[in-house]
């Protein structure tokens, strides 16, 4: 779990303006991703790379900034998810 706190930091580093767009996705794209990740979020980080890879060349990085910090928030949400879920994650559990 602590992988994903750090990627929620670095979402918030990012917001607080302490990188550009480019640094930020370099920084998300190389996070630490746990294996008891959910499908469903590895399938949000992908949508998510997408999208910025979409807002860096075909919008560009400054007119795009608005449309990143809405991406961001979702991959804060979904971050946040499966954070939460995780908490209740057992590999053993029993019947």
């Amino acid at each position: 779990m602590e992988y994903l706190n750090k990627l929620v930091s670095i979402c918030n580093a990012f917001k607080e303006g302490n990188f550009e767009i480019e640094e930020f996705q370099s920084r998300v794209s190389t996070s630490q991703i746990p294996d008891e990740a959910s499908r469903e979020f590895v399938a949000e980080l992908m949508k998510f790379d997408n999208e910025i890879e979409k807002i860096i060349f075909c919008t560009g990085a400054l007119a795009g900034r608005k449309d990143v910090n809405e991406a961001v928030d979702k991959l804060i949400h979904a971050t946040v998810t499966e954070l939460e879920r995780l908490k209740q994650y057992s590999p053993y559990k029993l019947r």
